[in-house]
């Protein structure tokens, strides 16, 4: 009984923080309040919880975005997510030398361009549909 108990706080505990994230990828995409570097790994965060949630039999709670990406690739045509693969890639090379997860090596390899950032932030919202209320043509600019 203990061991459900325990699941049970620590699912509510990842949705509390992908619900945090995304308030702040929101605050950024719409203000650019919040520091670059976070950003990012919060987009990443984002999109692995996404696709583990969305897809838990074609991925592990604990996969990376680049596990998720080659996951998806080796599959092919036939894994549900494969219309992802193209914005999961795009964002994965985007992030690469600036994200700050356990899969990086923890500098920055070159600047970061706040108005890509922007971008980056957005498609990755679209991804996990938390931009109610914006039609779909604005997110498509």
């Amino acid at each position: 009984m203990s061991l459900e108990v325990a699941h049970i706080e620590l699912e509510d505990t990842r949705k509390s923080r992908v619900a945090s994230a995304i308030i702040d990828l929101l605050c950024f995409y719409k203000t650019g309040e919040g520091r670059p570097q976070d950003i990012v790994t919060k987009m990443h965060f984002v999109v692995e919880t996404y696709c583990t949630y969305t897809y838990p039999s074609f991925f592990d709670s604990d996969d990376s975005l680049a596990s998720i990406i080659e996951k998806i690739r080796t599959t092919g045509a036939q894994h549900p997510a494969c219309e992802l693969l193209d914005e999961l890639d795009a964002i994965h090379a985007f992030a690469q030398g600036h994200y700050r997860g356990p899969d990086s090596n923890g500098t920055a390899d070159r600047p970061l361009d706040v108005d890509e950032l922007t971008d980056f932030v957005r498609r990755t919202l679209k991804i996990v549909k938390a931009m109610p209320g914006i039609p779909e043509s604005r997110l498509a600019s």
